[in-house]
């Protein structure tokens, strides 16, 4: 999705705690693990956010909901919905509770409603973590 951040992913695991993957993430052949190493190599930019609404408790939960989309395709229409997924929608979709107060603003003229990348850093109720462009 053309714009400022143009991939998004989730944190699911660190590789200290004996996690087998740390990141999924929606490409083009599907849901992918990856690993942070795999994120940072592959993009010009990385940004880290966390949602202020999200307790470890929910954490939990949203990794679990996360995980459980594995095998799902990608979502080549970019249209809202769980059977297929891209990137973004990936993260909302794995919000069982919809806690992240995302943007679905058509930053780039679908005319239509959309998750991207930006609406999540733009969420009302998320913190930069980390920012490789003030690195």
């Amino acid at each position: 999705i053309p714009g400022e951040l143009v991939h998004a992913s989730l944190c699911v695991g660190k590789s200290d705690d004996g996690s087998p993957f740390e990141v999924a993430e929606m490409l083009g052949v599907g849901y992918r693990r990856s690993d942070f190493y795999d994120i940072c190599h592959e993009a010009d930019r990385v940004v880290i956010l966390r949602c202020k609404d999200w307790d470890d408790e929910y954490v939990s939960k949203v990794i679990e909901t996360c995980l459980s989309f594995e095998g799902v395709d990608y979502d080549v229409k970019f249209q809202l919905g769980i059977k297929t997924l891209y990137c973004s929608e990936l993260i909302v979709a794995s919000d069982p509770e919809k806690r992240l107060q995302v943007s679905y603003a058509d930053l780039i003229g679908l005319n239509r409603p959309y998750i991207s990348p930006m609406g999540i850093y733009k969420a009302k109720n998320v913190d930069v973590v980390w920012d490789s462009q003030n690195s």
